[in-house]
């Protein structure tokens, strides 16, 4: 067996050193990025805040468009009533005079 000199056990006490102050900073790397995503998820939590209540203040309109397109297919056909009549007219018109303005 050979002997083990102060030179290899200063060595392996050198390379564990290193090893752990290796470890140490890698762990202050990651405390680091832990609390850059907190601050990202905190950050994240106001928006949604804000979002969930730009939603709850439209809410109450959302639930009119129904209504809305309910009356919105009603003018349609009061459109499609119009037309007819002001083409009936038209035609009216038209016939009358073909026919010399005679009724």
């Amino acid at each position: 067996m050979t002997t083990v000199t102060e030179a290899d056990i200063k060595e392996l006490k050198e390379l564990i050193n290193n090893r752990f102050d290796g470890l140490s900073q890698e762990i202050k790397e990651v405390k680091q990025d832990i609390k850059e995503v907190k601050q990202d998820v905190k950050e994240l939590d106001k928006r949604l805040t804000i979002i969930e209540a730009t939603l709850q203040a439209q809410q109450p309109l959302i639930q009119k468009i129904t209504d809305l397109a309910e009356k919105l297919g009603e003018l349609k056909n009061w459109k499609q009533i119009a037309i007819a009549i002001v083409s009936a007219g038209i035609g009216g018109l038209i016939t009358w005079f073909i026919r010399g303005g005679r009724g």
